[in-house]
């Protein structure tokens, strides 16, 4: 890893992080915040990019939408972000507990965890789903506990 302070590229004045990464590829960071905290910030933006990701297609296909109305688009977009987050919360705790995503001989995980989440939901609203394996019990009891808690909260109302 090395960094390289007050550069400029394209007339433009920044800091420079570069680290080399597996197969000589070569990750090369360009900002204007401090050198020490490039990386951390760079990974906090790659979670946002892959939300974004997600909700634009890989399930979710927000972009396929023929809505033109602001009022709808807002509450569209408000429903999807709930099922996103839903269905990366069912990913996590079944990667943690009930179901590990497999590993790709790179050591990254075959499925992200939203889609681990959302294709284990899918799962259950299939007809032939069987409710008496222990996925399906666990995933079934945690989609109630989550009902319950927004039924105890019925001044939540998605205004658009």
């Amino acid at each position: 890893m090395r960094r390289f302070g007050h550069c400029q590229v394209d007339g433009v004045w920044g800091q420079i992080w570069v680290k080399a990464l597996a197969g000589n590829e070569f990750l090369f960071l360009f900002g204007n915040v401090g050198l020490p905290y490039m990386d951390q910030l760079y990974a906090k933006r790659w979670t946002i990019e892959q939300c974004f990701q997600n909700l634009k297609g890989r399930g979710f296909n927000l972009e396929a939408t023929h809505l033109r109305c602001h009022r709808k688009l807002r509450k569209l977009v408000a429903l999807v972000s709930l099922a996103y987050a839903l269905c990366l919360s069912v990913g996590t705790v079944a990667n943690a507990k009930i179901k590990p995503i497999a590993r790709k001989n790179h050591g990254y995980r075959a499925t992200s965890l939203s889609r681990h989440g959302l294709n284990l939901l899918r799962q259950l609203t299939r007809p032939h789903a069987a409710p008496d394996e222990p996925i399906a019990r666990k995933l079934l009891g945690l989609l109630d506990a989550f009902s319950r808690y927004l039924a105890c909260r019925q001044s939540i109302k998605i205004v658009g």
